[in-house]
């Protein structure tokens, strides 16, 4: 039997919550188990459930209490994306730091949503952000000017920029994931970054992609 992963939909807007819930359900794997309409209420049906949720989906602008308080909140508990119409430049800048697994807009396409939380869900090292979150990222501090980059170095952030996963690349350059990691965190270290997304806005920001 498939195992399927288990979301929480966190946003006072019905038409988004049905919306999307209806396109996560048509995930084989993947299952909407609770709908709040804010942070309080997430609380609430987080603290009677005998397990957290696998990943909660969580808008930033809502009544009661927001996203961002409610992400405080339950941050050792679960993996949380946020899908806002608004770009909080500090959470963008400290994604990482925070654990957050992803920060995506909604004026994304609905199944590339999907397809970015059933990624997140999948593999423990991707990160899912929009371009214009990664944009504003940009703005944290990146490398000195004379760091270089290996053509290898650049061509793994090209991959990762793409959105392909460890396991693949490994395939395309025929090592082990576990060689690939090593690889990015010898660039991560380079770049003064912490993860993917930092990583690909400091190459961007500094023209080395």
């Amino acid at each position: 039997m498939l195992m399927k992963y288990s979301i929480m939909i966190v946003d006072d807007h019905p038409i988004v919550c049905e919306g999307l819930k209806t396109v996560l359900d048509g995930y084989a794997d993947l299952e909407v188990v609770a709908v709040a309409a804010n942070g309080e209420e997430a609380l609430e049906q987080i603290s009677a459930m005998d397990k957290a949720p696998d990943l909660v989906i969580v808008d930033l602008l809502m009544p009661k209490m927001d996203g961002g308080s409610l992400i405080d909140q339950i941050l050792d508990k679960t993996n949380i994306v946020i899908l806002s119409t608004e770009i909080d430049v500090q959470i963008a800048k400290s994604v990482i730091q925070k654990g957050i697994r992803g920060y995506l807009l909604k004026d994304e396409d609905p199944f590339k949503i999907a397809d970015s939380v059933e990624q997140v869900l999948k593999d423990p090292d991707y990160i899912a952000i929009s371009h214009d979150v990664l944009d504003t990222a940009m703005q944290s501090t990146g490398p000195s000017s004379d760091v270089k980059l290996t053509d290898q170095q650049r061509s793994l952030l090209r991959m990762i920029a793409a959105g392909q996963t460890n396991a693949e690349i490994a395939d395309q350059l025929h090592v082990t994931s576990r060689t690939v990691k090593n690889y990015l965190s010898a660039i991560y270290q380079l770049l003064n970054v912490h993860n993917r997304a930092q990583a690909i806005a400091v190459a961007a920001k500094n023209d080395l992609i």
